[in-house]
């Protein structure tokens, strides 16, 4: 044992073996490099959000963009030089004539829907929003205005809205049906909202493609089989000018079908010869509607108003009517060296329509008589006229009567009718009720002999105060009692009267009605109006003229008299 021998004792190594293990055998030596980092722990979770700070101010607003009118770019609307149109304002309409055809009506409508979808009137109205606020004043929409030619009501407001009829009878509570062929969408009840200008049907009246069409119990609202932005890019072609398609879709429909109620329109005319009407036949003048029912313009053909000439009963002095001599000159002078020049200077109170226009419905049958005392039957097989191919039954609204050919009825006529209004003069002394004539006689300097469609039938009427009522035949706005839908008279009356305020005894009966409708379109080629050849026998020796109507005791050439 070496240490021992060295002196060393055995406490001395057990000292010398604690240093050891405790590293104090020598000095500190230097530190040495870090070791790599140990892998990243697992992540807290988040702490809560802090509380919202308060907003910053509004950016400052940025530069208007170059209107299609700004010309020299500066931002202002110069007079004269950028009044394009002349119109003494310079906006849209200005863009219009610039230099590049791109600025013109049809492209820049075409260019726009092409890139934008069309979402409603409020796209026609981002750019026409003037043009939407005069629209919702006309008679076109309102189905109302002052009633200058009722006779009676003069200075009063009425209308399509509360006019009644021995077709459908009248609007309230039927909405839904009749707005269809409204220039406007959505009117389904009383609640209706007429000073909306998005509530304006825009393509109804200048669609250009010829497709568009209104789904029928949608209170106005487009076909869904209408491409509606193909209809939009079309809107300004034609200079936008609605063509007989446009307006005829509605006006031959009226009464519920093709020449239904007036006689002398029907879907034929759209592509008709002058045998049919010698204004719209292709073959003729080949005329669009608005060729006499115009609209108010300027000296330079700007428009000055949406409204359209020749509303018979109210607001008539909209538009623009054309009368025959604006077009043909005076009647006398036209007629001189011709067969007929002594028959037209001998009867001065003869209107051009009742020579020229001897029969209506000459293509397309009409209805002539109308029952709804015999609706809600179960009848199978439906009854078919045999002379015009028309069902003759409908358990919705009666028996009906269909006529081709059809001579008018001729009555003195002051330009004034007296109508059934709901409310104000719906009650009858006698059968038939007289819902609508013409006013005038062969005492009244102002009226001449026109020719008219009679309309006879019977409808709904209170038997103890004799009202003509209003009975709600289609849909649930009007009331639950649809006559269309449970068939039951009593109901739909008392679904009407909840809407009109109209008094009922709840005596129900069907009151004989008769109305006369004018008669001016399907014009006859010249060679086939009455007189021709100097005929006197077209109208007189015979039966076919109500010489009573007209306040003769008969045929005056004959032994007619008129008491003084």
């Amino acid at each position: 044992m070496t240490l021992f021998k060295q002196g060393y004792s055995p406490p001395v190594l057990v000292l010398f073996a604690l240093m050891a293990s405790f590293g104090l055998t020598g000095c500190e030596g230097d530190d040495g490099t870090d070791g790599a980092s140990g892998p990243q722990g697992i992540a807290g979770t988040d702490g809560t959000d802090g509380p919202t700070g308060t907003d910053g101010s509004d950016g400052t607003d940025g530069t208007d963009g170059i209107s299609c009118w700004d010309l020299n770019e500066n931002g202002t609307g110069d007079l004269p030089d950028e009044d394009i149109n002349g119109d003494g304002v310079v906006d849209v309409n200005d863009c219009n004539a610039a230099g590049s055809d791109a600025y013109k009506p049809p492209q820049l409508h075409r260019g726009y829907f092409a890139e934008n979808p069309y979402e409603g009137t409020e796209s026609c109205m981002s750019c026409h929003g003037n043009v939407g606020d005069e629209i919702i004043t006309t008679g076109h929409f309102k189905w109302e205005g002052v009633a200058s030619n009722i006779e009676g009501f003069e200075g009063a407001i009425h209308g399509k809205s509360d006019i009644l009829n021995n077709f459908c009878i009248a609007i309230p509570t039927n909405e839904g049906r009749c707005t269809q062929c409204h220039i406007g969408y959505d009117y389904a009840d009383a609640s209706y909202d007429f000073g909306d200008r998005n509530n304006v049907d825009c393509l109804v009246c200048h669609d250009q493609t010829g497709t568009y069409a209104k789904a029928p119990t949608t209170a106005g609202r487009p076909d869904p089989g209408v491409d509606l932005q193909l209809v939009a890019q079309s809107v300004a072609e034609n200079a936008g000018s609605p063509t007989i398609k446009n307006c005829i879709g509605c006006h031959a429909k009226a009464g519920g079908g093709d020449n239904v109620k007036h006689g002398d329109l029907s879907l034929s005319l759209v592509d008709t010869t002058r045998e049919f009407d010698v204004h719209m036949g292709t073959d003729g003048g080949d005329f669009e509607c608005v060729a006499c029912h115009q609209v108010q313009r300027d000296m330079d053909g700007n428009v000055l108003s949406h409204g359209i000439g020749g509303m018979p009963y109210h607001s008539v002095e909209e538009g623009a009517m054309k009368q025959c001599d604006d077009c043909h000159g005076d009647r006398a002078n036209i007629h001189v060296g011709s067969s007929v020049e002594t028959i037209v200077a001998v009867h001065g109170t003869i209107a051009c329509q009742t020579c020229h226009i001897p029969t209506f419905a000459r293509n397309t049958s009409t209805k002539v008589e109308w029952y709804w005392e015999d609706a809600g039957q179960d009848v199978d097989p439906i009854p078919v006229d045999p002379a015009t191919g028309r069902p003759t039954y409908d358990k919705k609204k009666g028996t009906f009567v269909w006529a081709n050919n059809v001579r008018p009825t001729l009555r003195y006529f002051n330009g004034k009718y007296k109508k059934f209004l709901i409310g104000e003069n719906d009650q009858y002394e006698t059968e038939p009720a007289m819902l609508a004539e013409p006013v005038g006689d062969y005492t009244d300097p102002e009226a001449m002999i026109y020719p008219f469609k009679k309309m006879v039938g019977n409808q709904p009427a209170d038997a103890v105060d004799k009202r003509i009522l209003v009975p709600h035949l289609f849909g649930a706005a009007g009331g639950p009692n649809a006559f269309w839908g449970k068939y039951d008279w009593d109901l739909a009356i008392q679904d009407g009267i909840a809407v009109t305020g109209q008094p009922y005894s709840g005596d129900l009966v069907f009151a004989d009605t008769e109305m006369y409708l004018s008669v001016n379109h399907e014009v006859a080629p010249k060679e086939e109006a009455y007189g021709m050849g100097g005929d006197c026998g077209d109208c007189h020796f015979g039966t076919q003229i109500d010489w009573a109507g007209l306040g003769w005791t008969g045929d005056p050439v004959v032994d007619g008299d008129r008491p003084d």
